[in-house]
């Protein structure tokens, strides 16, 4: 009984703690017939797309959120957002190998909705990684700072000074990124499908709410690219020529960015997200009018 007590008291800390899950669930539930323009994606989206860009933006975009959970928050909410035109999902080529962090799972589950909580399974509740959860309670107790986003949902913190500090151990080098990328060979046609599958989804939420989808390759450096498995660079050339009818589809994967501009080789900085977000504004308009 004294065990139960204790776990379930720090599970009910843990959930009594705001995040960024928290926050843009709540943010959706008050303002889902204001947005006009919607950023999905992981962090390449989270810290590269800056919501203040474009028209009544919200960033919906979460630290390895995968398009399975774009699809299921999208099809959550977009029948309620009434002025919704436009839904940017910011992809990277790790978004292919879908190597989401299998403890992110429990928080879409708890704190979004997404996933079944019962039956019990190992995403019912935060004491079920005590290490993740003994961290983040630490942490919230020592600088109150677990949400991590600002009032339009873009990330805090991955700014230039934190670039230039390396204080983070997510800020790795590149070889380490690529190994987390990269998609593994022998199931990799079986992956990379599970993952287009939800983004051929996504894409008829869109047409079915005449929403106009568009598909952005986050910048990432030259030499992160040149390191990843042919099969994997193809693997995204395929996955916008299949879209190409159906969504505006942009590769910004070699747009320049500035040395201090890179939070890591496939992460922008803050500040560099702004400069970027309006290129990719002006990219969109031009297309746009092309079409036109």
């Amino acid at each position: 009984m004294v065990l139960i007590a204790v776990f379930g008291s720090l599970e009910w800390i843990a959930e009594s703690i705001p995040n960024s899950y928290t926050y843009k669930r709540d943010y959706l539930e008050c303002h889902h017939a204001q947005i006009r323009t919607l950023i999905l994606g992981s962090s390449y989206a989270y810290d590269g797309l800056s919501p203040n860009v474009f028209p009544n933006a919200f960033n919906l975009a979460n630290s390895s959120q995968t398009p399975e959970d774009d699809y299921r928050l999208l099809e959550r909410y977009i029948g309620s957002m009434d002025s919704l035109r436009t839904i940017i999902l910011g992809v990277g080529y790790g978004t292919l190998a879908d190597g989401a962090e299998a403890h992110r799972r429990t928080y879409y589950t708890i704190y979004m909705d997404l996933y079944p909580r019962w039956p019990l399974n190992r995403n019912s509740f935060e004491i079920f990684n005590l290490e993740l959860l003994t961290k983040k309670i630490v942490k919230y107790a020592l600088s109150r700072d677990v949400t991590r986003c600002d009032s339009l949902g873009q990330r805090l913190g991955h700014d230039a000074a934190a670039a230039a500090q390396g204080a983070e151990l997510w800020n790795k080098d590149v070889a380490a990124l690529v190994a987390n990328d990269r998609i593994d060979v022998a199931h990799s046609q079986q992956v990379i499908a599970h993952t287009t599958g939800y983004i051929d989804s996504i894409a008829s939420l869109c047409e079915a709410h005449e929403v106009r989808l568009v598909l952005v390759v986050m910048p990432s450096q030259e030499e992160y690219r040149q390191l990843l498995p042919p099969e994997q660079v193809t693997a995204m050339d395929t996955l916008l020529a299949h879209l190409r009818d159906r969504a505006l589809c942009i590769d910004a994967s070699d747009w320049p960015v500035p040395d201090d501009g890179w939070y890591n080789a496939t992460h922008l900085t803050r500040e560099a997200s702004e400069a970027f977000s309006y290129w990719l504004q002006d990219t969109m308009h031009a297309i746009i009018f092309e079409e036109k």
